[in-house]
């Protein structure tokens, strides 16, 4: 059964995320800023309920008074975080991760964290069988549309590959094509 369609439209401040489902469309503003397939959007947020504990802060000892419980490793505060493929799962990674994450000022840094964040939830071939093939994350992309910059990156290609569509004559009636990096490039 193919997933019903999902969108996340987004300017720097805002997002939404656009539903096509039986009953029609819905749209629902999205604070969160991360999108994943089905459920529906208001059952993905009802699931962060689920985790209301976790946190990118050190852990307290909360499991009973008298024991001093040791914190033999960094990142316990997250332990809960779920890991698997499923979209609920990717949403609430995605959406901790994404909440979670420190930018830098430079435009290279918050590209380079942006495709972190997106690397945290992405579909690795042969983990999820699908019928007569695997589920995988084709390729992950963002777009700077201030500078009219589209970033991407293919499964087979891990390294950055930009598209400056503000160098083209984007008034022309010709379909503009590029042809896509998609072999692993290795400096």
């Amino acid at each position: 059964k193919n997933a019903s369609l999902h969108w996340m439209i987004s300017d720097k401040d805002y997002s939404i995320t656009l539903e096509c489902v039986q009953e029609g469309m819905k749209i629902y503003y999205n604070p969160f800023h991360v999108l994943a397939n089905n459920p529906e959007f208001p059952m993905q947020i009802f699931n962060l309920n689920n985790y209301i504990n976790i946190s990118r802060e050190e852990p307290e000892t909360r499991f009973a008074e008298g024991f001093d419980l040791n914190k033999y490793s960094r990142g316990m505060g997250a332990i809960g975080l779920p890991g698997d493929f499923s979209s609920m799962s990717r949403f609430v990674k995605a959406a901790f991760t994404r909440l979670n994450s420190v930018c830098g000022e430079p435009e290279s840094e918050s590209i380079s964290q942006f495709f972190h964040i997106l690397d945290s939830v992405a579909q690795v071939n042969g983990c999820v069988r699908v019928e007569d093939t695997f589920e995988k994350t084709v390729y992950s992309s963002c777009c700077n549309t201030d500078k009219g910059i589209y970033y991407y990156k293919t499964y087979n290609n891990s390294q950055l590959s930009a598209v400056k569509l503000h160098s083209e004559n984007l008034d022309k009636n010709e379909l503009i094509l590029y042809n896509l990096n998609n072999e692993q490039q290795i400096n």
